[in-house]
């Protein structure tokens, strides 16, 4: 699984790298959590007051509407165990989106997954020598050594600490897809024509599976477990979710993760990738 560093890391993220430019718009493109202040500041507007209540009561309903119980989603987990179909797999991978509360809110709960991966972008971004010198710059050392420790070394720059269940899942992603690349033995970081796009597509897509299929796995799959007398047949559902998933990935990442990506546009093109994942997710029949 690749997670044998989960709690080697630093106790504090550096996803920046040295030469990060930060551009003061792109805050405005992180999603938010609410506009609680908005509408705030002048009691007497009372008219507005009235319709943002109303707005944020239609917003809720929807979010209701589309959203299942938890209770749903472990039904439909353990159906698959005894129907395997298409169907009823992605029933399984719809009903927990809906049960995040759709893939608005599943997308927006991913913050640390999310900040993990603008690093990712941060540093395997543009062409091979100025990716090569910025981890040089951060005291990466190449010359010599295998891939394996030198990803070593750049995961646990870029690995958050696992204080909390969402940032123990990114590091978990993160480790699982370190794995990936030191498994390819035609991978070779000493070679610098290593660092393109296809690499960089790689590690984000990589990550980005990991992570949704570890939390799917995670939040659905517990009171499975404790009923469960054919362990694989557990395994082969798990396998065929992980299929599905990778396949949205795999459609989304090339059209929307390029080498040339300008700094000031990571965040969103983050938010885009979780975004559609969930919602293709959601809207699997």
């Amino acid at each position: 699984m690749g997670t044998s560093n989960l709690y080697s890391g630093p106790k504090k993220s550096v996803l920046l790298p040295p030469d990060y430019q930060p551009n003061e718009n792109t805050g405005s493109l992180l999603p938010t959590d609410g506009q609680q202040e908005e509408g705030e500041e002048n009691e007497e507007d009372g008219a507005n007051d009235s319709d943002q209540e109303e707005d944020t009561e239609q917003q809720e309903q929807k979010e209701q509407t589309a959203s299942v119980p938890w209770s749903s989603v472990r039904r439909s987990f353990s159906h698959a165990m005894n129907n395997s179909s298409d169907r009823s797999v992605k029933s399984v991978i719809r009903k927990y989106t809906k049960a995040l509360g759709g893939h608005t809110n599943a997308s927006r709960q991913a913050k640390t997954a999310k900040r993990t991966a603008v690093g990712l972008l941060n540093y395997f971004t543009g062409t091979p020598d100025v990716i090569r010198a910025r981890f040089e710059k951060a005291g990466i050392k190449f010359e010599g050594r295998p891939t394996k420790d030198i990803l070593n070394d750049i995961f646990i720059l870029l690995a958050p600490a696992p204080n909390d269940l969402e940032d123990s899942l990114a590091n978990i992603a993160l480790n699982e897809t370190k794995a990936d690349i030191i498994e390819d033995t035609s991978i070779d970081l000493n070679q610098l024509e290593i660092f393109n796009e296809e690499l960089l597509q790689r590690i984000v897509g990589n990550f980005l599976k990991h992570y949704i299929f570890d939390k799917l796995i995670m939040q659905s799959e517990q009171s499975v477990l404790n009923k469960c007398d054919n362990p694989s047949r557990l395994k082969e559902i798990e396998k065929r979710i992980k299929t599905y998933i990778d396949g949205i990935v795999d459609g989304i990442v090339p059209k929307t993760v390029k080498s040339g990506i300008q700094t000031k546009n990571f965040r969103r093109v983050v938010d885009t990738l979780f975004d559609i994942s969930y919602r293709q997710m959601e809207d699997l029949i």
